[in-house]
């Protein structure tokens, strides 16, 4: 009993936290939290495994953009940007530099990032009662544009077939980004206000 009050009382606590930071924060300091976030994403990016059936990593991103959005709103896009800019012009994305970094074989999840922040943040922003199953739900959508964006770039950019673009790149990772959103919604539950 004691411990179910204890952190819905820290839940409340963060929820208002960050919603009345949101709210009141000025615009230098949520380009700050774009930034922080920004800097997560490039270390996220570190956490990556190779493996031979498919051409694309995986890495710990999508989890810290679903956090991002949570808590930064639609600037959780401008975090993403960000990483993007930082980026190509610091040689992160396979140590290629400006806009040839996006034409990779992750070019499209890169960009995807983006829309995802942007399309989660804009529900984070409008929702009064966002419960668990809209706040997984919401998730999961984002994480559908991130995939959508991958499958277009490898099709439009690398010449793949859809169902090839699909068998690569976005199959070998249903299972980790499920976790990945099981993962962000616990994190977030603590930062959304409560359902009333």
């Amino acid at each position: 009993m004691n411990i179910a009050y204890g952190y819905e009382r820290l839940r409340c606590r963060a929820s208002e936290g960050l919603f009345h930071w949101r709210s009141e924060a000025g615009l230098m300091e949520k380009l700050m939290g774009a930034l922080f976030f920004a800097f997560l994403t490039a270390l996220a990016a570190q956490i990556r495994f190779n493996v031979p059936f498919t051409p694309v990593p995986f890495t710990g991103q999508v989890l810290v953009v679903l956090v991002g959005a949570v808590c930064l709103g639609r600037y959780g896009a401008v975090a993403q940007g960000m990483y993007l800019g930082l980026g190509a012009s610091l040689g992160w994305f396979s140590g290629m530099v400006g806009l040839s970094a996006l034409m990779g074989v992750t070019g499209g999840y890169l960009i995807g990032f983006v829309l995802a922040s942007w399309f989660l943040g804009t529900i984070i922003e409008r929702s009064t009662n966002l419960d668990i199953m809209r706040l997984t739900m919401a998730m999961t959508g984002a994480v559908g544009i991130i995939y959508a964006c991958g499958v277009f770039h490898m099709m439009t950019m690398l010449g793949m077939g859809l169902s090839e673009a699909l068998l690569v790149g976005v199959l070998p990772f249903l299972a980790v980004d499920g976790l990945k959103v099981s993962m962000a919604v616990a994190i977030s539950s603590l930062l959304v206000p409560p359902k009333g």
